[in-house]
């Protein structure tokens, strides 16, 4: 082992980890900001999320700074790996309140009272299987279980969020083809469509992310993707924070109203 680069096969850059963290942690406040101001609770998810993975680029900081340190290379891999199944739960939520916010119920595959049961639940399962598979990761008697159980925490997400995209997919050709779909009334700067458009969106990026991990820990510890940090940066830091960004602008409760949000909210819990 390199006692240079500690734990990882390259060396970790610390502007990289600050620039990250800084750039997150703005982020992650504007969240909490925003959420407690408007009372949008169902974003708690993402704002946690966001928190996190601000602290996963400060441990990751610290990391490069003791590269041998097995805890803090832990912290940083998993504050940055699970995240993204955060964003996820609050994206099933929004799609549930957006359904009955249309009042389109019938345009939707699965009704807006199964949809955050069933995708929450396969959220909640792939969130600990990566997390568990992250801490066997570290040990190396259980090395290669950890590596499974991270695979297929990893492929549970990328089914769940694929089967999400056809479903969003599918209510957004009907209601484009339905009257139904214009005769929504606007609450803000935003559209039904508009928000949307931003859960779509969020889902193949996120997809994407997804596919480029089962890439990364399909090839090992040592393989390319996991030796050159270049492509952790390019791959999962930026594509996550423009997610986050994303869901500063187009704000749920701005396009239902605090009413038709609390009535979504009761609805789907149903």
């Amino acid at each position: 082992m390199n006692t240079d680069t500690g734990i990882y096969l390259y060396k970790p850059s610390l502007a990289g980890a600050i620039i990250a963290a800084g750039v997150f942690g703005i982020s992650a406040s504007y969240h909490v900001f925003q959420m407690v101001r408007k009372k949008a609770w169902f974003y708690s998810p993402l704002t946690v999320g966001a928190c996190m993975m601000t602290a996963g680029y400060v441990f990751r900081y610290l990391s490069a700074k003791s590269p041998a340190s097995l805890g803090l290379y832990i912290g940083q891999s998993l504050f940055i790996i699970l995240p993204p199944s955060l964003y996820a739960a609050t994206i099933y939520m929004i799609y549930g309140r957006l359904v009955v916010f249309v009042d389109a119920p019938d345009a939707s595959i699965i009704r807006p009272t199964r949809i955050t049961k069933i995708f929450v639940c396969g959220d909640v399962l792939a969130f600990f299987m990566q997390a568990g598979g992250g801490g066997m990761m570290a040990q190396a008697s259980m090395a290669t279980m950890g590596q499974t159980t991270m695979l297929v925490g990893l492929f549970i997400q990328l089914f769940f969020f694929s089967f999400f995209l056809v479903i969003s997919l599918v209510f957004w050709k009907r209601l484009r083809n339905s009257p139904k779909g214009y005769k929504v009334a606007q609450h803000g700067k935003y559209t039904w469509s508009a928000l949307l458009k931003l859960l779509l969106s969020a889902a193949v990026i996120i997809i994407l992310r997804c596919v480029f991990r089962i890439v990364e820990f399909g090839q090992g510890h040592d393989g390319y993707l996991a030796s050159h940090e270049v492509y952790m940066y390019m791959f999962d830091t930026v594509p996550m924070l423009v997610v986050q960004i994303m869901f500063h602008f187009v704000y749920a409760t701005d396009v239902f109203g605090a009413g038709a949000v609390r009535a979504g909210s009761a609805e789907t819990r149903a």
